[in-house]
């Protein structure tokens, strides 16, 4: 028996975002905008935020500037009840953070320190706690420049031998993020990433083909999310299907990806078949698409039912 539902290792990032942001002013001139927020962010930790307010018992594993950024984090974190005895603080570098000016459409170009992402690592002490979860979620490959690699394929492979449930996602990737993630993939029972970042890894277009190429290099189950499109599911057993995304108003895309992760989890957690798994994480980034920031508009799983059940749904594209 474990003491968490979800350990999330990995990259957290403090994100400052602004919206809707038509341009940056000329010299020293201001414009005026509707909304700014400070979120908890990262492909691990918003994963964390959104298990903890979809009612997971969560716990963070990361590290973070010693500074106010992160203090931040870790007060923000506690206040949605993720457990952050495995947060470890760094003097040598800040926090990772961002700033997101996000266009109207919902997108968000981002500028970027890597800070404490860069030195994460899981220390031998923290080990065993770091997987002692029922789910062990590795989030940010691509920017955990200590831990990418060997490390990572240490943990996933430990987790795999305790009998824990793997699920994997990266940012950033490039043809060359490849050579980090593929030593991974027989240990993941459960690979989410964009159909953008697995397409330039496969350097395949073809939700298919992408999905074959990383299952024959021992990934479970590919769930590629398509944004706008919806999500493309390969699992290990039965056939592959499309699930439309939901109709909705978007205001920001941040953590849409990484909210959608979060569900899946939770399905797995109360153990829904993968369709349906996939459907309520759609419904997940949807309430977070509908707001500003990682968690947007997402507040409970009773919510997100709801939300499953009644949001109208997209029509793809021919």
């Amino acid at each position: 028996m474990t003491s968490f539902d979800v350990s999330s290792i990995g990259f957290y990032v403090l994100d400052i975002l602004g919206r809707p942001v038509l341009r940056i002013p000329e010299g020293g001139k201001a414009d005026y905008i509707e909304e700014i927020r400070m979120t908890v962010a990262g492909t691990a930790g918003a994963t964390a935020v959104d298990c903890a307010i979809l009612g997971l018992k969560t716990r963070a594993v990361t590290t973070v500037g010693d500074d106010e950024m992160g203090d931040f984090l870790e007060a923000k974190m506690r206040k949605f009840g993720v457990e952050c005895s495995l947060v470890r603080r760094t003097a040598d570098v800040q926090t990772s953070a961002t700033i997101l000016p996000v266009r109207p459409n919902g997108e968000r170009p981002a500028l970027h320190v890597p800070g404490s992402a860069a030195v994460f690592n899981v220390a031998e002490v923290d080990m065993d706690a770091a997987l002692d979860a029922s789910v062990i979620h590795v989030g940010g490959t691509g920017l955990l420049r200590s831990f990418d690699g060997a490390p990572t394929v240490r943990l996933l492979k430990k987790a795999k031998q305790l009998g824990r449930i793997t699920t994997f996602d990266l940012i950033q990737a490039n043809p060359e993020t490849f050579a980090l993630v593929e030593p991974c993939l027989p240990f993941i029972d459960y690979f989410v990433p964009s159909i953008e970042e697995a397409s330039e890894m496969a350097g395949l277009s073809d939700p298919h083909g992408i999905a074959e190429f990383f299952k024959k290099r021992g990934v479970k189950n590919a769930i590629l999310t398509l944004g706008a499109d919806g999500v493309f599911v390969s699992p290990e057993h039965g056939e592959a299907f499309y699930l439309p995304a939901f109709d909705i108003k978007v205001s920001d895309t941040t953590g849409c990806g990484d909210s959608f992760t979060a569900g899946i989890i939770v399905g797995l957690i109360k153990g829904w078949d993968l369709k349906t798994s996939a459907k309520f994480a759609s419904a997940v980034a949807a309430k977070v698409a509908m707001g500003l920031g990682s968690d947007g508009k997402l507040v409970s799983f009773e919510d997100t039912m709801t939300a499953m059940q009644s949001l109208p749904v997209r029509q793809r594209a021919a």
